[in-house]
């Protein structure tokens, strides 16, 4: 059957081709991009290799929260294209929402989102960002609002009726050939005739429900529609939505389609909340499930979106980049860049959070993602994991926050380092956040130097960034996530190709500095400077970019961000840290705490640590050594006032008349008191249900407090499986706690029937080790002794494609976990055996701890 219905594809795409060289309204165009044996080639033979982002603002939310804030669109994508380009981006991708720019009849509506889409078109052109363009989205254009009243076809149609619904087919063949032949007023080209269009991706993510023959047969038909205009770019089409339908791979895989596109969310979408522990298993491998299927290795992949989604460290792209070329694609775009105009809201996606201006270390990370992505051979194979936290010229260390990229003549880094490049008398280009042994700088937004010639330099300098709260939080334009600040401060360079007493000069629009170095310190704004080995040099560049973009960025307000923890021990130290921002780039800061009980507070200075940090470890004395609450406040002075927070209140609590917001409070506790890990009262945010979970977790009052009960679906009863994964609240970290003695975890639990679970602890090496305990009908105490738990599979999140493994590891290289590095818990269930049954299943938590188990415990 399947060679019959490939043999009727096959005439199927030849008598397009044929009707395409008889009728096609287009005069013949040079095809950019070839395919020969599934790999994508340059007209020069050399193969493509192209990394960037999707972005939406032409569409949907973005384009009416930038109307609404009364901005014009097409300065706000001036800004970004340059921006992305700045980042050394050369791809990009979207789904167009033909539901804004089509008619019920699939005709091309001349509206002013269409206008926009053209005008990015030729700006992507200009900064070189090759484009792949998916002309339906189906998706309404409202989210994360509701749905706008929207005039396109598919409105009226669900996703699976599209490829089945004969009015929607025609609908849809309408207006794929007005919109690949309609003229682009700014380049005076089509997206079928524009050469920096270099192929299609023809629907996004579709739905199939019929049989794969049928299936196959409605991508032919849109095949042979857009083959009928001259088409001869190359063609995608989803392989991956399906998840792991193999019958439907083996049908479009033997269709005539150029290419297979699929999409990669390992962490998950949409959790509202900050993931905080290493997901870099995770992405330690892109899984194809289709790798087999011998018609599919002779098709293009691409990945037309992807993203660590809700993760806020700078580690992730580098390793998705390397799993990406493993795996054979030639083409990745993030899923989505954020407008410089919204992301202060992150409103447009919550659950994805990448911009230059405000995701400084992810950006440049995201560069360091590019590099790699465009240098790794296809096949590439890097050690396993952790080992692959290096490889080729990329480290990465995720618990200092760091990416660092550096071949010998590119030397990025996503945060301080002290790892000197291997050749800088070398170095053409730098690009970083923080300090490195060739730059010190106590900001915290990008800057990037470029080598001009022998003795001249272009340094471009970013604004600082407060960040207030957790980005990845429900949508809401008026839930301000971060703020910039345009500081002023020093910067010491260590080039030898500039010497110590260098020259200096603003070139960005209102930027005059002239100044010369003194011991290779400068003073910066953000904006673009020349630097030069003398004056003379730098007056004699020409045509230097000047381009420099950035929001409105209003006149800043002190802020103060604040984590306090719930909990400490009086063996632990007891520090106290907060960033602080304003006009200025620092002030003078106090910490005021007491017992709860006591009259008078204790001032205490704050130190600056790094940017805009300060901190203060409470003096090792018989004032703090008793047990208790402590409660506290941070007071500012800013030279002319004080302001204390909580609450940013006018005062100091020293003051006679001052008006609390109330304060910050942490329990002190005895010397050797159990650790909490989970306290289902207060850690719901921690919880991450796991990709093909058997059960939701619901919290209850009961006479065990505050519980959690996770409920096992009747019909995966048999099959057990993962329960729930816990990051430890942010309020509750383990770092600098002084855990000696502890050895051992103590929960308190039932089951609704005598049952096994495996119990996990996650190191912030993203591993875990675990151990299986037997739990009663009945409420017990357990005590899990930590020298017995072993090596497990870590639990990974709620995967797109859901073809994505769902535990990974252990690894034969897995390091012994100290219990400072615990960042989470596991909890999952095993199969039944071949003769048990059970009506119910599932368990209810009322705590796990860290204890100190006795000999004789």
């Amino acid at each position: 059957m399947m060679l019959t219905v490939t043999f009727r594809q096959s005439l199927v795409a030849a008598m397009a081709t044929l009707l395409a060289a008889v009728t096609s309204p287009l005069l013949a165009q040079p095809t950019p991009v070839t395919i020969k044996d599934g790999v994508m080639q340059w007209q020069d033979g050399s193969q493509v290799a192209l990394f960037g982002v999707n972005y939406a603002m032409p569409f949907a939310f973005g384009y009416r929260a930038v109307k609404q804030l009364g901005l014009d669109p097409q300065a706000v994508i001036d800004m970004d294209v340059n921006h992305i380009a700045r980042l050394g981006l050369d791809a990009y991708r979207v789904h167009v929402w033909e539901r804004l720019i089509s008619d019920k009849h699939g005709n091309l509506l001349d509206n002013e989102q269409l206008r926009l889409f053209d005008y990015l078109q030729h700006q992507l052109a200009l900064h070189g960002i090759k484009t792949i363009i998916t002309p339906i989205a189906w998706w309404g254009s409202g989210y994360p609002a509701a749905d706008p009243k929207e005039p396109g076809f598919s409105v009226d149609y669900s996703k699976a009726q599209m490829n089945q619904d004969p009015k929607a087919i025609a609908a849809t063949i309408n207006y794929l050939r007005q919109l690949l032949t309609h003229k682009n007023p700014y380049t005076g080209k089509t997206l079928a005739t524009d050469a920096n269009v270099i192929a299609f991706e023809l629907f996004n993510e579709p739905k199939h429900t019929q049989s794969p023959q049928q299936s196959a047969a409605y991508v032919e038909q849109l095949l042979a529609t857009v083959r009928g205009l001259g088409v001869t770019k190359p063609l995608f089409y989803n392989i991956s939505e399906q998840g792991n339908d193999q019958a439907f791979a083996h049908a479009l895989c033997n269709s005539s389609v150029d290419g297979v596109a699929y999409q990669w969310y390992p962490t998950g979408l949409v959790k509202n909340s900050a993931l905080h522990s290493n997901m870099l298993p995770a992405v330690a491998h892109y899984t194809d499930p289709f790798k087999q299927i011998s018609a599919c290795q002779h098709k293009a992949k691409m990945v037309y979106e992807f993203d660590a989604a809700d993760v806020t460290r700078s580690v992730m792209y580098p390793a998705m980049a390397r799993s990406f070329r493993e795996a054979g694609f030639q083409w990745a775009t993030q899923f989505a860049y954020d407008s410089a105009a919204l992301v202060q809201t992150n409103a447009e996606y919550n659950t994805h959070y990448l911009n230059l201006l405000y995701t400084p270390a992810k950006a440049i990370s995201f560069m360091i993602a590019a590099t790699e992505f465009r240098q790794l051979p296809l096949g590439y194979h890097a050690k396993e994991y952790p080992a692959s936290n290096r490889f080729d010229h990329t480290l990465l260390d995720y618990q200092a926050d760091l990416s660092l990229y550096d071949d010998g003549d590119h030397y990025y880094y996503s945060n301080n380092t002290q790892q000197a490049p291997q050749h800088g008398a070398r170095l053409q280009h730098i690009a970083g956040v923080g300090s490195s042994p060739l730059v010190a700088y106590r900001g915290n937004g990008a800057y990037f130097l470029d080598k001009l010639q022998e003795g001249v330099w272009r340094l471009e300098v970013y604004p600082d960034l407060l960040q207030l709260q957790d980005p990845h939080q429900p949508s809401s334009l008026q839930r301000e996530v971060g703020r910039l600040y345009l500081h002023q401060r020093q910067m010491t360079l260590m080039l030898a190709d500039l010497g110590e007493t260098f020259a200096m000069k603003g070139i960005n629009s209102g930027n005059d500095v002239v100044a010369t170095a003194e011991h290779g310190k400068i003073t910066v704004k953000p904006g673009v400077y020349l630097l030069g080995r003398t004056a003379d040099l730098i007056n004699n560049i020409k045509n230097t970019n000047k381009a420099y973009y950035l929001p409105q960025i209003p006149v800043p307000k002190l802020a103060l961000v604040h984590q306090p923890q719930r909990q400490r021990n009086l063996g632990d130290k007891l520090s106290f840290s907060a960033q602080i921002a304003g006009i200025k780039p620092q002030y003078q800061v106090t910490l005021y705490v007491r017992y709860q009980g006591d009259k008078a507070f204790t001032a205490l200075p704050m130190s600056v640590v790094n940017t805009d940090t300060y901190r203060l470890t409470l003096p090792d004395s018989s004032a703090w050594r008793q047990p208790g609450i402590l409660e506290y406040a941070i007071s500012v002075n800013d030279g002319l006032q004080n302001i204390t927070w909580p609450g940013a209140q006018a005062g100091t609590p020293a003051d006679w008349d001052y008006v609390d917001a109330g304060y910050w409070h942490t329990l002190l506790t005895p010397t050797g008191t159990p650790v909490t890990l989970l306290a289902p009262a207060t850690d719901r945010t921690g919880y991450y249900t796991p990709k093909n979970t058997v059960s939701w977790p619901a919290t209850s009052a009961t006479v065990e407090g505050a519980t959690l009960k996770l409920l096992v679906e009747p019909q995966v009863i048999n099959n057990g499986g993962n329960l729930l994964r816990l990051d430890l609240a942010n309020d509750n970290q383990l770092i600098g706690r002084n855990l000696r003695g502890y050895n051992a975890l103590e929960l308190r639990i039932r089951a609704f029937a005598t049952d096994h679970l495996q119990l996990g602890i996650i190191g912030n090496d993203g591993l875990a080790w675990g151990t299986d305990v037997s739990v009663a009908s009945d409420w017990k105490t357990l005590v899990l002794p930590l020298d017995k738990f072993q090596p497990i599979g870590t639990m990974l999140g709620q995967a797109y494609p859901t073809f994505m493994p769902v535990t990974v590891g252990p690894f034969a290289s897995q390091s012994s976990l100290a219990l400072n590095a615990i960042e989470g818990l596991q909890l999952s269930l095993p199969p039944l055996g071949a003769h048990q049954t059970m009506p119910q299943r599932g368990i209810e938590i009322a705590e796990v701890a860290l204890i100190q188990m006795s000999a004789k415990d």
